[in-house]
């Protein structure tokens, strides 16, 4: 006789039943620790940014921005919609920029410089909710945000953000 996982009566599993042997309590603590080996994921620190709403300059401020803190970014992909959609030619329909960012690895002590795009820039942040915090935080340093929506997921977040010049800078 087995159990629905093929273990004859009496074995523990993986993660224990209790009757069994007690887990290794230096795994579980490795497991528990945020530096440890189960630390965050490369892909759980990732962030999706995408720029629109705005010209090339804007862009380009708030793409700087993100390079400048950090240096891992991946390069800006631009995307117009296609021919003959709803908002007329493709040379006037407006271009997306998108970019993905490792928020685990910001630029030590990189001092950001206040970037002074001549339009509003949207900025659309997804990912896990700290990473996308860590990169809110980093634009609304650099530029006036002005926060449009936010849609929490199970285990993401959506934020959208309209940017534009700080009068401080």
């Amino acid at each position: 006789m087995v159990d629905e996982h093929g273990r004859p009566p009496g074995v523990p599993s993986r993660t224990g039943t209790g009757a069994g042997a007690a887990a290794d309590p230096a795994r579980v603590d490795a497991a528990r620790l945020p530096e440890g080996p189960m630390a965050e994921a490369e892909s759980e620190a990732e962030v999706n940014v995408l720029v629109s709403h705005c010209d090339r300059e804007g862009a380009e401020a708030v793409l700087g921005v993100l390079a400048e803190a950090f240096p891992d970014m991946t390069p800006p992909v631009t995307a117009k919609p296609p021919a003959g959609a709803a908002t007329g030619t493709a040379s006037a329909a407006p271009s997306i920029w998108a970019v993905t960012v490792d928020a685990r690895r910001r630029a030590p002590g990189a001092v950001l410089r206040r970037a002074r795009p001549a339009s509003p820039v949207t900025a659309e942040l997804d990912g896990a909710a700290e990473p996308v915090r860590r990169v809110r935080d980093v634009l609304e340093h650099a530029f006036a945000g002005e926060h449009l929506g936010t849609v929490s997921g199970e285990h993401e977040l959506q934020v959208a953000l309209r940017l534009t010049a700080r009068d401080d800078a």
